[in-house]
This record gives C-alpha cells, structure tokens and sequence, in this order.
C-alpha cells in the first residue's frame, strides 16, 4: 500500500526525501541503529535505486545541509517528507532539540503551520503506542 504517492516521485525527489531522512537522524549528533533501520526500511518503501542507496549511506557520516535539500522543494513532498522525518526524529524514544528543530524547517517548506506540526507529533506519540499495543494482545 502506497498511499501518499512517493514512489510515483521521480528518483531525484526520492533521494531528495532520503537525504532529509538522514539529517534528521544525525541532527542529535548520534546515529542509533533504530534511526538507520527506519531509514533503510524507508527507502525501501520509497523503492529507492540500490545504487542510490549508497550514495545516501554516505550521509550517514556527513549529511546534505538541511537547507540544500530543502532548496525548491516541492511542498506535497516536503509535507511526505515531514511525515516520515517525525517518525525517525521520534524511533530513538524522544525529539532533540535540533531535531525539532529541523522538523521545523521542513515544515515551513511544506507550508505546514505550528498546529499541525503538533498534531502531526502527536499522531507519531499515538502510533507508538498503538504499536506498543500489539505485546500485550500477544503476551
């Protein structure tokens, strides 16, 4: 299920979109593996080129300035950016200051306001715990 039209994307903007994935996640100054593999799946689901995907990985230890990569961006893909960057801001258990920071930047780009940036953080902290969920069902 691909709701929100991000493969149809042209590979530059999926990799534009991955970019800012990987700023997010080292905009603490720490890199954990929960942040990687969230970005990993994503670019999966993004059905980004594995050629590209090496090229990403290297961000890992230098990422793309935030600002280059928002430079002209399209704001429907700023917002699907600003989705999925909440939620490997918040995969490590809390949002750093220059995380948020961040996701504030992203959601200028995409023309999203102060309240529904908040909603939107609030909905991550709703969706963990939904996840959450699932071990007591199954304990």
């Amino acid at each position: 299920m691909f709701p929100d039209g991000l493969v149809h994307r042209s590979p530059q903007d999926r990799v534009r979109y991955a970019e800012i994935l990987v700023y997010i996640a080292a905009a603490d100054g720490a890199l954990v593996r929960e942040e990687i593999a969230m970005i990993e799946a994503m670019m999966g689901r993004a059905m980004i080129h594995p050629e590209s995907r090496l090229t990403i990985r290297s961000g890992f230890e230098q990422p793309i300035p935030l600002e280059q990569s928002l430079s002209d961006i399209d704001p429907a893909l700023a917002k699907i950016t600003l989705r999925d960057a909440a939620l490997v801001a918040a995969v490590d258990g809390d949002y750093d200051r220059r995380e948020l920071s961040a996701l504030r930047k992203i959601a200028k780009a995409g023309d999203v306001a102060p309240k529904q940036l908040s909603a939107l953080l609030d909905w991550v902290t709703a969706g963990w715990e939904w996840f959450d969920e699932a071990g007591t069902i199954l304990s």
